[in-house]
């Protein structure tokens, strides 16, 4: 018996967003799968009844690899539009057609959160001329100089999109600027932290002149070694396999030290949201996922007043391999964002693909479709429902507290939370190949029966053979099958 004690009266982090991006996939599905199929997929991502319930959306605004890049971007599903051919050329509102349409029916669904980010400039903004870097580009592909035309091509299109109604709560210019981005595989710019510095500044001004009310999020940096300063990362990571990856110094320019270099600087820190976003790749092996979380939540306490969104995550190495609709996937997820949400206490969580079509394990929604448009089947991941446990019942505003009894990377996996009605939710995660009889105190009048019956709430539960499927509590004790998640709403 696995005893989980609920303190009601120790709050921890409060709830922003689960959401997951619509780069790449979302636009070439559009033109290919009917609408009944596209609407499909929206209800999949975000419907709070019979989809997952997501309530935050990204678009990406394309850097025009789909023009300029057919090429030097070797992946035709890599490869993304862009609002504008060239620099004195019209904007073309008619482009990421499958995007526009997917945030307004998320709108639609009632998502509270949308995020517009760029992997890298629009290609005739960059120095190569292209819309991912090289070994010519120095520290960054964005010339110096450069940095008000990316702005106002940014504020530009912010602007049409509050004209027409669905204004961006936020705006991310940079992604994953310490990868050098060299390679032939997607669009993307590496910026130093000067250069990302110099870009937020300006971006700062153009917004603030404009009168736009998205807010900057920064930086997006690609994994969670490059927010601490360097002091407590590198007593941690001495004798690791892999001890430089946080990739510090390269190019001639710095790339780490990102909570330090943004926000212990006061013109840099009131230009831009209080928020520090990461993605989680690099920091999910057993033994330092934890470790490495507990210096970024020292970080930010550190310099006070800040916010931890994990905003970006699939699969990636050996295990990223293979298209994967099943349970295995769904937990090695969990476990990451059990990792995020209970040791860095994140206050938002986004996958990185709505939806894909590739043999990886990057999609919630998986598509079949090739590049001459053949479209065939839609299928959900239990990925997406293992975020439904998350994000269907913990509403933006929802609030963690403090639990007591829960494994910490592997096992039986809990944390506690308050959602918006003032009711007590269990998320749970067992990871194990054995059933966990689970009892619960601590939840004050949560225990006493409801109803005749003696129900004190509801399970859903998620294994290979069921997709949250409802289920009565009684008496705050239940049994969470092997390799199964499970969502506990008490009364």
């Amino acid at each position: 018996m696995r005893i989980l004690t609920l303190h009601p009266d120790q709050p921890r982090q409060t709830i922003d967003n689960f959401g997951a991006s619509a780069c790449w996939w979302v636009d070439p599905v559009h033109k290919a799968f009917p609408p009944d199929a596209f609407q499909d997929i929206a209800r999949l991502l975000f419907d709070r009844e019979t989809g997952a319930g997501l309530s935050c959306l990204r678009i990406n605004l394309g850097a025009g690899s789909s023009w300029y890049d057919t090429e030097y971007v070797e992946n035709w599903n890599m490869r993304a539009e862009c609002f504008q051919h060239g620099p004195n050329a019209p904007y073309d509102w008619s482009v990421h057609a499958g995007q526009q349409t997917l945030l307004k029916l998320a709108r639609e669904h009632g998502v509270e959160r949308t995020i517009a980010f760029s992997n890298s400039p629009p290609a005739f903004l960059t120095a190569n001329g292209h819309t991912r870097g090289d070994e010519t580009t120095g520290t960054t592909n964005l010339p110096h100089g450069a940095e008000p035309a990316f702005a106002r091509f940014l504020c530009d299109v912010l602007a049409h999109f509050e004209a027409v109604g669905l204004p961006f709560d936020y705006i991310s210019p940079i992604n994953e600027p310490q990868v050098p981005w060299d390679g032939p595989k997607q669009e993307g710019c590496r910026y130093s932290n000067e250069d990302a510095i110099r870009l937020t500044l300006v971006l700062a001004k153009e917004l603030k002149a404009r009168g736009l009310s998205a807010r900057i999020l920064a930086n997006e940096c690609n994994n969670l070694l490059s927010l601490p300063d360097i002091e407590s990362v590198e007593p941690l990571l001495e004798g690791i396999p892999g001890f430089d990856r946080y990739r510090g110094w390269q190019f001639g320019g710095k790339y780490c030290e990102m909570v330090r270099d943004y926000f212990d600087l006061p013109f840099v820190r009131e230009a831009i949201a209080p928020i520090v976003a990461a993605h989680s790749y690099d920091t999910v092996e057993p033994g330092i996922m934890a470790p490495v979380r507990e210096i970024v939540k020292g970080t930010l306490q550190k310099y006070g007043g800040l916010d931890y969104w994990m905003t970006e995550y699939c699969v990636l190495g050996d295990f990223g391999a293979g298209r994967d609709l099943g349970m295995d996937t769904a937990l090695h997820v969990a476990a990451i964002m059990h990792a995020d949400l209970a040791v860095a206490d994140a206050a938002a969580w986004q996958w990185w693909l709505a939806v894909a079509g590739g043999d990886w394990k990057d999609g919630l929604v998986y598509v079949d479709l090739d590049e001459a448009g053949n479209a065939g089947g839609v299928h959900p991941s239990k990925t997406l429902w293992a975020m439904a446990h998350y994000a269907r019942f913990l509403r933006p505003g929802s609030r963690r507290v403090a639990l007591d009894g829960s494994d910490v990377e592997t096992g039986l996996l809990a944390t506690a939370w308050i959602n918006t009605e003032g009711r007590q939710v269990l998320v749970l995660a067992n990871t194990t190949g054995e059933a966990v009889e689970v009892s619960t105190t601590g939840m004050a009048e949560a225990v006493t029966p409801s109803s005749a019956t003696g129900a004190t709430g509801i399970l859903y539960l998620t294994d290979a053979d069921r997709t949250l499927e409802p289920q009565t509590v009684a008496g705050g004790s239940f049994q969470l099958p092997p390799r199964s998640m499970a969502t506990v709403v008490l009364d």
